[in-house]
């Protein structure tokens, strides 16, 4: 796997809070006024029951939903990039615009995020004839025909690795898989989760910016540093 090669396809973030938002007319004009004045641009918006939703398609696609989590008192905001076309700084700042546009539309002082993941998505690519035939035979020094039981030939598979947290110091369960990217296998992907189990309160509590730089940062600093030492 060349670590250099890194390029990632999908970012997200997702935060479960208290209070949640009433979905309206007049609430979702007021967030997308908020969502334009930050400079987030909108192509699509849609109002469903509960549910606003805006969809922006390629080049630079984004989507942001906010919603009611019927019938518990929760609001959830979900900020996606997949197969994006830019830098995780420029998608860290949208997800600020967007909470911040959020918390202005549906203020809430004594706001409570009960729940919040991350996911980052990456593909790597090889210098084999086939990432699986990488990790299989590399990695986990096995024969290449040791899947012949199988009675069909395998297109690809990987390597899932779930972890729990580690309380106090790391309130996180962590989700990892690397694996052979079926369109196009002479590429790695490596998907990493963050799933946070800590409760935070307060007026500001939605904090993209952290929470996205710790799954990056997990990703270089302990995934690649796996890979470093399965490649010696």
């Amino acid at each position: 796997m060349r670590l250099d090669s890194r390029k990632t396809i999908h970012m997200g973030v997702s935060f479960i809070s208290s209070v949640p938002p009433v979905i309206d007319q007049r609430r979702s004009i007021r967030f997308q006024t908020h969502l334009l004045d930050s400079g987030i641009e909108i192509k699509n918006a849609q109002i469903l029951e509960n549910e606003i939703r805006i969809i922006n398609p390629a080049p630079v696609p984004l989507q942001v939903t906010a919603k009611a989590l019927s019938p518990q008192p929760l609001g959830q905001l979900t900020v996606t990039a997949p197969h994006p076309a830019r830098r995780l700084i420029d998608f860290i700042e949208e997800c600020e615009a967007v909470s911040e546009a959020y918390e202005h539309t549906w203020p809430a002082p004594q706001r409570q995020v009960v729940a919040c993941d991350a996911i980052l998505r990456d593909l790597y690519e090889t210098d084999s004839e086939h990432a699986f035939k990488e990790l299989w035979e590399t990695w986990l020094q096995q024969a290449s025909g040791a899947l012949a039981p199988l009675g069909r030939p395998v297109l690809g598979g990987g390597l899932r690795f779930v972890m729990p947290a580690i309380l106090p110091d790391h309130p996180t369960n962590t989700e990892v898989k690397i694996e052979s990217y079926l369109r196009n296998t002479s590429q790695f992907f490596v998907e990493t989760r963050f799933a946070w189990l800590e409760q935070v309160r307060g007026t500001k509590v939605f904090d993209p910016r952290a929470r996205l730089t710790e799954v990056y940062e997990y990703v270089r600093d302990h995934v690649e540093a796996l890979v470093k030492e399965r490649m010696r």
